[in-house]
């Protein structure tokens, strides 16, 4: 199926609800003469095509260098009951159009296997609404039926996570079976379903997990609930044998140079077609943030050790690939990288970018739009068979039940297409990991550090560094200040790979040797106009003054979650604050 889009219906159905939950749809479409047969179904059913999303970089997350946006808003104080967002009438105005599909489905005559199916994408929908709801919100009210003017839930107060939890994981249970294996991967499938049952159970166990005992945290079912769905979920998916990894160049997934329709490791992606609609991932280059040095130091060697503080306090950008996982190279920018369409090795702006920087999802070819923005036509991935392989190992490594044939199963078949050397049970420990996951309470604390790490390294760039932090609860993360390459006392750096300097980089310029070649950047950092300075004045690794001078504070438990808005407060003061808020 290619890209659809859902227009007149939609306007005519949504855009109109301009009260909270409770206008019925001021429209000649109704119930009484729509939801006849399978037809009106799948024609409603366009909709929830474009509540799904995917995304093609890591902000905000640890796997950037700054962060300017949301989170820190939070951690400096700006972000209040006043102004949160999230909530509104608008928002959950798309969760009246699922319910109102939800409630009619049944009037509809036809083959029962069919009408099944458009009632599991619905439910699939509405599972995908209140999942961003309690990862944001944790206890929110839950709404399982179109409302009316007189209905009393309207004012009523927060449903506990629990009981949501409970009604998201019956809603997906309902699209894993009735929904269908399809042949065409931009429709919703069992598969799919599956896949985002086994990431939300995940999600679930592992945050009931490292944020057990928190005041207000409503949940009595345990972790181990959690996660046997959640392998169970996976294995639906592995023993189907529908799926594998892709062979051949692990960048070539997501540039646009394989086909995603026909890639076996794709469950699930979305189309993007040159005279329909566009993304803009040609921004993950140089747009406002770099990759942090953290993120690059994740990368193994290729025999499977991890790099020690010793192999990366002094290593400079033109060595840092050497000997390292394939996925570096192919996910990061590195020294004479060519940007497509173009001929000459691109020269990133380090003053932006701190000098590494994302090429995963760079697109292999560009069209440039009359604005002079080039614009992308590759498609997305929106499940993939790698995840659901590291959402089972960790899953088993957080029970304490992983073996080495789970391994193999999973983490090592992803090794295995890019040539690193397989994980064994009884790793050892890198302290780097250790250091940025402290409370690691699986017995397999060891096996779970590496789970992580092969996690951030096969998902980066694909939307999950954010939430994965937020379950594992290591927010204090973001008060730490990103760090980017490292430049050696000379201040010289070649950042296009040709052994000529691009740059030279120094607090106040007194180590210019002179003579430098003509096109080379200066960047003296005590100057106002220059944002980044070096760790140790004159050499280290760049570092950010925007961290240096305003990262503010992460608050813990509190900043998990966001306050409801004060006006939806003042509306229904049935919605208390909770967390602190």
């Amino acid at each position: 199926m290619k890209t659809i889009y859902f227009t007149f219906l939609v306007l005519l159905l949504v855009s109109c609800n301009d009260d909270y939950l409770e206008r019925f749809p001021q429209t000649e479409i109704s119930e009484k003469n729509f939801f006849n047969n399978v037809s009106d179904l799948e024609t409603y059913s366009y909709q929830f095509y474009d509540y799904l999303g995917a995304s093609f970089w890591d902000r905000p997350s640890d796997n950037t260098t700054v962060e300017k946006g949301a989170i820190r808003r939070l951690m400096l104080g700006n972000v209040t009951a006043d102004n949160s967002s999230g909530w509104g009438k608008n928002n959950w105005s798309r969760l009246r159009s699922i319910n109102f599909f939800l409630d009619n489905f049944e009037k509809a005559q036809g083959n029962q296997e069919d009408i099944n199916k458009f009632a599991a994408m619905g439910y699939f929908s509405r599972a995908m609404f209140y999942i961003n709801k309690v990862q944001t919100f944790s206890d929110v009210p839950w709404y399982g039926t179109v409302l009316n003017t007189n209905s009393e839930e309207l004012y009523k107060p927060r449903d506990t996570r629990e009981f949501v939890v409970e009604k998201i994981i019956a809603d997906l249970e309902f699209a894993t079976t009735n929904l269908k294996s399809e042949g065409d991967k931009t429709i919703l499938s069992k598969w799919a379903a599956y896949a985002q049952l086994a990431r939300f159970c995940l999600y679930e166990g592992t945050y009931r997990q490292y944020h057990a005992g928190e005041q207000d945290l409503n949940v009595t079912t345990p972790p181990k609930y959690f996660y046997d769905k959640a392998i169970e979920a996976a294995n639906a998916i592995i023993n189907s044998n529908e799926f594998s990894i892709q062979s051949g160049n692990y960048g070539d997934l997501f540039n646009g140079v394989i086909d995603l329709a026909g890639s076996p490791e794709t469950i699930m992606y979305l189309d993007y077609e040159d005279d329909k609609r566009e993304h803009g991932a040609e921004l993950v280059l140089d747009y406002e943030n770099g990759v942090s040095r953290s993120m690059a130091d994740s990368y193994l060697k290729l025999d499977g050790t991890f790099m020690t503080s010793t192999d990366t306090e002094t290593l400079e950008i033109n060595d840092a690939f050497t000997g390292r996982d394939p996925r570096m190279v192919q996910s990061l920018f590195y020294p004479g990288y060519i940007v497509p369409t173009d001929t000459n090795p691109y020269k990133l702006p380090i003053g932006k970018t701190g000098g590494y920087a994302q090429i995963k999802f760079m697109p292999n070819e560009r069209d440039t739009h009359w604005d002079g923005f080039a614009t992308v036509h590759t498609d997305l991935p929106l499940y993939r068979y790698a995840e659901v392989l590291l959402i089972y190992a960790e899953a088993k490594a957080e029970l304490g039940e992983l073996t080495q044939s789970d391994l193999d199963k999973s983490i090592n078949k992803l090794r295995s297409r890019v040539g690193v050397a397989p994980l064994k049970i009884n790793p050892p420990i890198d302290p780097s990991q250790e250091a940025l996951y402290p409370n690691v309470s699986s017995s397999q604390k060891a096996e779970i550090l590496e789970v992580r790490r092969e996690r951030r390294v096969e998902l980066f760039g694909e939307g999950h560094r954010y939430t994965d932090m937020m379950r594992w609860k290591v927010g204090k993360i973001f008060e730490k200040p990103q760090r980017g390459i490292y430049v050696p006392p000379s201040g010289l750096v070649d950042i296009t790979g040709d052994g000529v300097a691009d740059y030279f980089i120094s607090d106040d310029g007194s180590n210019d040797p002179g003579n430098l070649p003509s096109g080379i950047t200066r960047l003296i950092t005590s100057e106002d106009t220059v944002p980044i300075f070096l760790e140790f004045g004159k050499s280290g690794h760049i570092m950010f003054k925007l961290e240096q001078t305003s990262i503010g504070t992460f608050v813990e438990p509190k900043y998990y979650y966001r306050p409801i808005p004060t006006n939806e407060v003042l509306v229904n003061p049935e919605l208390k604050q909770i967390f602190g808020w």
